[in-house]
């Protein structure tokens, strides 16, 4: 067995904590929202997993790229209100079944009264 020695700075150093300012909450099963990439305008249904008050979660069927501005339409809980909600993504990763999971940073945190609504 060799050893190699890698350079200082050549590894990025990777941790596997919770770096999320805010805690996310599970959504309902059912929860869909609209989202629109500011890149491309084509819409998207997304499937909303998790919410916090400065991030969402949430499953579509085409990636989009870290760094892209997005909009995102989500009803409250009740069905009486819609949200209109600009958040920029942060990872998109594959994940089964050829959808993709957007991690995104919401551009206005929500209110914890928004957060509860969507909740």
């Amino acid at each position: 067995m060799s050893q190699t020695s890698v350079p200082p700075g050549m590894v990025k150093s990777t941790s596997f904590g919770n770096r999320r300012t805010s805690v996310r909450y599970r959504c309902a099963p059912a929860t869909i929202g609209k989202v629109v990439s500011a890149g491309d305008n084509e819409l998207q249904v997304a499937c909303i997993i998790d919410l916090s008050l400065t991030g969402i979660g949430m499953q579509v069927s085409r990636p989009i790229a870290a760094g892209h501005l997005i909009a995102v339409a989500i009803k409250s809980n009740d069905g009486t209100k819609t949200f209109d909600l600009s958040a920029n993504v942060v990872h998109c990763n594959s994940v089964p079944h050829d959808e993709w999971y957007l991690g995104c940073r919401l551009t206005t945190p929500l209110t914890p009264e928004d957060l509860d609504n969507l909740l």
